[in-house]
């Protein structure tokens, strides 16, 4: 009788370290979600237009603007370091129209922030909240789509430079508008304060 029972005990050892094997293979492929995790893919919180897919990226896209219908288009611009270099040769937009400007070159690996380095002066119908599609367009023909978020010209966007607009032919707009003002609300007393 002892043999038979080493014999189920050793039965019952080796099945319960094949489960337990099985266990372990198993464990981390029916706690995950599958592929494509959210968690792997970009996730950008901010205010601002972004378009990472492609070698060229832009990021953080806005119009600064001072009042209504003018303002200044910043973004930072990256090229991946297996693509050419390239240059922003144009901007526009329903509603935005870009002054002149000198080509922005991007280097490959590198990048160009328009908010230190200068932006693109624009014109046209927009005012502080809009979020206004823009298009920019490379010297290699490509061009990306991305919503620029207009912000007044006020705290952390005060240093923006507001560029004066070059532009032959066509309307500018009214240099008349109101200023933003960079005042906070202030909240009107309670009628039930004491």
């Amino acid at each position: 009788m002892s043999a038979v029972m080493t014999s189920l005990r050793r039965l019952r050892t080796q099945r319960a370290l094949a489960v337990a094997g099985l266990v372990a293979v198993a464990a981390p492929l029916l706690s995950s979600c599958g592929f494509n995790y959210a968690t792997d893919r970009p996730n950008v919180i901010a205010n601002g237009g972004y378009h990472i897919e492609g070698d060229i990226h832009v990021l953080a896209a806005r119009i600064v603007a001072p009042s209504d219908g003018t303002g200044t288009f910043v973004a930072t611009i990256t090229v991946d370091p297996s693509a050419a270099d390239t240059k922003l040769t144009g901007l526009s937009g329903d509603g935005v129209t870009a002054g002149t400007f000198t080509p922005i070159e991007v280097k490959s690996g590198g990048s160009a922030n328009l908010f230190t380095d200068g932006g693109i002066p624009v014109t046209g119908d927009f005012k502080a909240g809009d979020d206004k599609p823009v298009t920019l367009t490379f010297d290699n023909g490509s061009s990306i789509e991305v919503g620029a978020v207009v912000v007044k010209q006020c705290h952390e966007y005060s240093d923006v430079q507001t560029l004066p607009s070059k532009q032959s032919g066509k309307a500018q707009a009214s240099t008349t508008a109101e200023p933003y003002t960079c005042e906070y609300p202030s909240a009107a007393p309670s009628a039930e304060a004491h």
